[in-house]
């Protein structure tokens, strides 16, 4: 299955807290959705200033054109991805902000 072919291509955000050594933990929903296991093995890729996590090492030119092809199909450019991200960023600072005036 393809990124283009799955019925759940819908972005979620998750906070993660980094603790000691660099080590977060992933939800469980997440975890679910990628159908992972114990001992699993995850793969994390960095994009610029992007991290993705996928259950195995993709082919890197398959996932560039599933990329390609859903942001073509929403008619929505590389800058537009990166503003919308950078602005999902900003809110989830705000809202951690505003988490920790509230305790």
């Amino acid at each position: 299955m393809t990124l283009t072919e799955s019925a759940n291509t819908s972005m979620k955000v998750f906070s993660l807290q980094v603790q000691k050594e660099g080590q977060i933990s992933i939800p469980q929903d997440v975890l679910n959705t990628l159908q992972t296991h114990e001992g699993q093995t995850l793969t994390l890729l960095q994009i610029g200033e992007f991290a993705v996590i996928v259950p195995r090492i993709p082919q890197v030119t398959t996932l560039t054109d599933n990329f390609v092809s859903l942001m073509n199909s929403n008619n929505v450019t590389v800058d537009e991805l990166l503003e919308g991200i950078q602005e999902e960023r900003q809110a989830i600072w705000q809202e951690q902000q505003q988490t920790k005036i509230s305790a």
